[in-house]
């Protein structure tokens, strides 16, 4: 396998608006790449494209070896984690949103990156009504860090932490070791901290 992540010839418009136009690009195993440009150019849709949550109208995905149809998609999504730009979820804590998920084994490690983040272990109780945007951002992330996928997909990582919170999370993306890390964000500081960046 050439490649972990690999979107060939993209085309994709919603009703009279283009947004790829014969769009390819490709991401290695272990390969830390940025999405960067303005909003509205179409940084999100490419990581709904990569899970099959928005299927584009010509061109092909290859996620992890595996063309990107219905007889692969849950194949291809048990790769991945994601991390959303906006968190709506239906439990209140991140405790929960390990069960949720079925990866209440893992509390002990979702704990530990909670804490390189930069959080106390007791936010994994702490219900997400009294915490900070940026508090709740940094559990997610955990949560899903936790789920050790060989992908991950971040949406505006940073859209809610100040610079000490982005530092250490670069920090800890940075020790992943041969998880594939696609994001999508406009913030300079997380963009030159990836190993490439592709405009849009």
């Amino acid at each position: 396998m050439k490649y972990m992540i690999e979107l060939r010839n993209i085309f994709l418009s919603f009703q009279e608006t283009t947004v790829f136009n014969d769009f390819s690009f490709s991401v290695e195993k272990g390969e830390n790449v940025c999405i960067s440009g303005p909003s509205g150019k179409g940084k999100s849709s490419v990581l709904k494209m990569i899970q099959g949550y928005l299927l584009p109208d010509r061109g092909e995905i290859m996620v992890g070896g595996l063309v990107l149809n219905k007889p692969n998609i849950k194949s291809i999504r048990s790769q991945v984690a994601y991390v959303p730009q906006n968190i709506h979820l239906p439990v209140a804590t991140g405790k929960e949103l390990l069960a949720l998920i079925g990866n209440e084994r893992k509390e002990s490690l979702a704990v530990s990156f909670l804490e390189q983040l930069g959080l106390p272990s007791t936010m994994i109780e702490r219900p997400f009504d009294e915490m900070s945007g940026g508090q709740k951002q940094r559990i997610v992330i955990a949560v899903c860090l936790s789920l050790e996928r060989d992908i991950l997909l971040m949406d505006e990582p940073t859209a809610s932490l100040d610079d000490e919170s982005i530092v250490k999370l670069i920090d800890v993306v940075n020790c992943l070791e041969d998880t594939t890390v696609v994001s999508a964000s406009h913030n300079e500081k997380w963009s030159k901290a990836a190993g490439e960046v592709i405009y849009l």
